[in-house]
C-alpha cells in the first residue's frame, strides 16, 4: 500500500521516495520503533508529507494509541484531500473511538473522492450499523457487494444487518453467501449456526460449528454453541468434550460451567456413568475453587456428598437464571407453590393478619397465595437477581438477601406461617435448618414444605445429591429430623411439583407442627 500511495504523494509534498519505501518496509515487519523514526524525520523535513503522517498514524494505531492515529490521518487527509486510504483508516479510527457520526463523515468524504471503492462502502455501512442505521447499512453492504462481487466480509455484514432487523430468511441467503465465498470463514459460519440453533434446527448448526472451529480451534462462541448444539442432539459424550475445551478457552465464565453440569446429568441419565466420572473428575480437578464445579462434579461423581449446597453455587445459579426463572418453570409444569398453598388451606381455615416467612422466596411465586393472609409477608433468598423479580411484585413488606439459617439467627419475628417451596432440595442435612425454623415459628405456627423423594434404595446417610445437582431424601431420614427439630408432621405425602425429561420429579409435602 505505501509503494503505491507514493507515487501520488510525492508530487504533492516532496521527499525521498527510497526513504518512504523504507519507512513502509519497516512497518510491513513490524519494526514499529525504527518505521516511526523515519516517518517523523520526513514530517520534520516536509510537515505537509501526507505519506508519512499516514504511516505514523498506522503506528500509531498498531501502538493502541488510536486519539494519536486519528490525528495523523486527519492530517494526511487534510494535506492530500485526495488520499483515498488514508480517509479509510480515519474512518476506522473514529470507529474505535465511538465516535461514529465521525467515522461516517470520513468514509463518505472518501467517497466523494472514489464513489467505486468497495471497501469505503463496506466501512460506510458498519457505522452505520453501529449508528443504528440498518436500512442505509444495508444499502452500503449491497453497494459494496456489487462494486466486489466475491466480498464475503460484505455478505457477513449483511446478514447482521438483516437479523438485527428480524428478517431470518435474508440474514441467512446473506451467510450463505459468505461462506460459499470463504468456507473457512470462521465467523461467519458461527452465525450461520447461531440462525439454525434459533430454529431448533441444531443439526444443520452442527457442521457450521465445526467448520468454524476447523478455521479457528480457538473460537470462543463457536465452541459454546457447539457445546450446546451437542445438548441439545442428545450427545452428551461429545458435547462433554466440546464443553471442556470451550471451559479451556474461557475457565471463568460461569454458563460453560452450568453447561458441563447438564452434559454430566445427560451421561448418567443415558446410563454411561463411566464417561460423566471422568469428565467430573477432570472437571474437578481443573477448577477446585468454582462452586458450580466443586457441587456438579460431586453430584455426578456419586460420593458422599457436602451436607448442603454452597452459599456461592445457590446465588451463582440462580442469578443466572432469574430472567427466564418463570419460563423455564412453565415449561416444567411446576407447581410447588399451588400445592403448598392447597395443603395449607385445611389448617388455617379464616386465619389472617398473619406473620408470612417466604423462605427462598426466588422471584415471589408464593406471594400471590400468600399476600392475602398476611400482616407482614417476609421473602428470604441468596440471589440479588431472584429478589429484584420479587421485590417488582410489590408484595413482599420486606425482602432479605441472605441465607436462610443466616436470617432464621438473627431475626426477632416469629412466624405464624413458613413456606418453603422447593427450598430445602438444596440441603443434604435437614435437621439443623429445620430446627432454626422451628426455633422461629409461633407457638401455633406451621411449616410447610416440598422436598424430594429418593426413589429406591437410599443412603446411608438417608440424603443424595442427585446428578440435577438437587438433593434428595428418604423418608425415613426426613421423619426422623422433623423429629429431632421438634415438628410433628399434619400432612405428610408424596407427590410430584415438577417434571423433568417427560417425568414426574417424585417429592414429599410437608405440613408441620411445633410439637
Amino acid at each position: 500500500m505505501g509503494k503505491g500511495i507514493s507515487d501520488f504523494l510525492l508530487q504533492q509534498g516532496g521527499g525521498a521516495p527510497e526513504t518512504i519505501s523504507i519507512a513502509f518496509d519497516l512497518l510491513g515487519r513490524g519494526e514499529l520503533d525504527a518505521a516511526a523514526g523515519m516517518f517523523q524525520r520526513l514530517l520534520l523535513q516536509t510537515p505537509r508529507n501526507a505519506e508519512a503522517a499516514y504511516g505514523l498514524g498506522q503506528v500509531a494505531s498498531r501502538r493502541g494509541d488510536v486519539k494519536a492515529a486519528a490525528k495523523l490521518f486527519a492530517q494526511a487527509v487534510q494535506n492530500a484531500p485526495q488520499f483515498v486510504e488514508a480517509y479509510l483508516l480515519l474512518g476506522n479510527a473514529f470507529q474505535q473511538l465511538g465516535r461514529i457520526p465521525q467515522a461516517q463523515q470520513a468514509y463518505r468524504s472518501g467517497l466523494a473522492v472514489a464513489p467505486d471503492h468497495p471497501n469505503l462502502h463496506y466501512n460506510l455501512g458498519v457505522a452505520q450499523r453501529l449508528g443504528g442505521d440498518f436500512d442505509g447499512a444495508i444499502a452500503s453492504y449491497h453497494t459494496a457487494i456489487r462494486l466486489k462481487p466475491d466480498y464475503a466480509r460484505a455478505y457477513f455484514s449483511l446478514g447482521n444487518a438483516h437479523r438485527d432487523q428480524g428478517r431470518m430468511e435474508d440474514a441467512e441467503s446473506a451467510y450463505l453467501s459468505a461462506v460459499r465465498l470463504q468456507p473457512d470463514f470462521a465467523d461467519a459460519q458461527t452465525n450461520l449456526g447461531g440462525l439454525y440453533a434459533a430454529r431448533e434446527e441444531h443439526a444443520r448448526a452442527l457442521p457450521c460449528y465445526e467448520a468454524a472451529l476447523r478455521t479457528q480451534p480457538n473460537h470462543l462462541i463457536a465452541q459454546k454453541n457447539l457445546s450446546l448444539t451437542l445438548y441439545k442432539l442428545g450427545r452428551f459424550r461429545e458435547g462433554a468434550e466440546a464443553t471442556r475445551l470451550a471451559l479451556l478457552l474461557s475457565p471463568n465464565e460461569m454458563m460453560i460451567h452450568y453447561q458441563m453440569g447438564e452434559m454430566l446429568y445427560g451421561l448418567v441419565r443415558e446410563g454411561d456413568r463411566e464417561t460423566a466420572k471422568r469428565y467430573a473428575e477432570g472437571w474437578q480437578q481443573a477448577y477446585p475453587d468454582n462452586p458450580v464445579a466443586k457441587h456438579m462434579s460431586a453430584a455426578a461423581l456419586g460420593e458422599k456428598p457436602p451436607e448442603r449446597a454452597d452459599d456461592a453455587y445457590v446465588k451463582e445459579t440462580f442469578d443466572r437464571f432469574a430472567v427466564d426463572f418463570e419460563k423455564v418453570l412453565g415449561g416444567l409444569n411446576y407447581r410447588a407453590p399451588q400445592l403448598l398453598d392447597d395443603a395449607l388451606k385445611p389448617f388455617l381455615g379464616e386465619r389472617r393478619n398473619l406473620v408470612i416467612l417466604d423462605a427462598g422466596c426466588g422471584t415471589g411465586l408464593c406471594a400471590p397465595l400468600l399476600k392475602p393472609r398476611a400482616r407482614k409477608l417476609v421473602g428470604v433468598d441468596l440471589s440479588p437477581g431472584m429478589l429484584a423479580k420479587a421485590y417488582d411484585r410489590e408484595l413482599y413488606d420486606q425482602l432479605a438477601e441472605v441465607e436462610l439459617g443466616a436470617f432464621l439467627a438473627k431475626t426477632s419475628d416469629r412466624y405464624d406461617v413458613t413456606v418453603a417451596a422447593d427450598v430445602f432440595c438444596y440441603f443434604g442435612e435437614l435437621e439443623t435448618i429445620l430446627k432454626a425454623t422451628a426455633d422461629k415459628m409461633a407457638a401455633d405456627g406451621l411449616l410447610a414444605f416440598t422436598v424430594e423423594r429418593i426413589v429406591g434404595e437410599a443412603p446411608a446417610e438417608g440424603f443424595r445429591l442427585d446428578p440435577t445437582g438437587r438433593y434428595a431424601h428418604a423418608e425415613g431420614y426426613l421423619r426422623q429430623a422433623m423429629e429431632k427439630s421438634g415438628l410433628v408432621p399434619k400432612l405428610f405425602e408424596e407427590s410430584a411439583a415438577r417434571v423433568e425429561m417427560e417425568k414426574p420429579v417424585p417429592c414429599f409435602l410437608v405440613v408441620a407442627a411445633k410439637g
